[in-house]
């Protein structure tokens, strides 16, 4: 019971860790730099940063998760990352970071004196990015579900033209 306990607590304690680093980085990064404080670029770069690092983690998870993963020593610090990345997947992390946004949005709404005017821009601007990942996170999961059906069906094809030449 201890170590289940250990466990969800470790898993909550790197999940709040990177949702507020990506926070962090969608704030200082995409919308004061890139964005250099418009609200219609901060979420535009929010999108494509979303859409970037969802297709990422689609394609680690299913390179993990094959049979022929292998770990080799030649990038130790990759794999720290990996394993890391693999036990909050990206996609958590985010989930997480937008439920953060959807409850200080609603704030802000009810109260807008509570948080500075430019990080209340920032946040109306990438409320609704909530959706886009759910659309997204669905979209890819049937992208992906079709590719294998493709492969499965395409082989039992070439499986019957080879059997059916002669």
């Amino acid at each position: 019971m201890l170590n289940k306990i250990s466990l969800i607590a470790k898993y909550a304690g790197v999940a709040i860790l990177g949702a507020v680093t990506y926070g962090y980085v969608a704030y200082a990064f995409m919308y004061l730099q890139l964005a250099g404080g418009s609200m219609l670029y901060a979420y535009l770069w929010n999108m494509a940063f979303i859409i970037a690092m969802l297709i990422l983690d689609k394609i680690i998870h299913s390179k993990m998760q094959s049979r022929d993963f292998l770990i080799t020593k030649k990038s130790r610090l990759f794999w720290l990352w990996m394993h890391v990345e693999n036990f909050v997947s990206f996609k958590s992390t985010i989930y997480l970071f937008y439920i953060f946004i959807l409850v200080i949005s609603r704030v802000s709404t009810i109260n807008p004196k509570l948080i500075s005017a430019d990080f209340r821009n920032f946040v109306l601007s990438i409320e609704y990015g909530l959706v886009l990942v759910v659309a997204f996170d669905k979209l890819t999961e049937h992208i992906f579900k079709d590719i294998k059906r493709v492969k499965v069906v395409s082989a039992k094809f070439r499986i019957y033209r080879t059997e059916n030449k002669g």
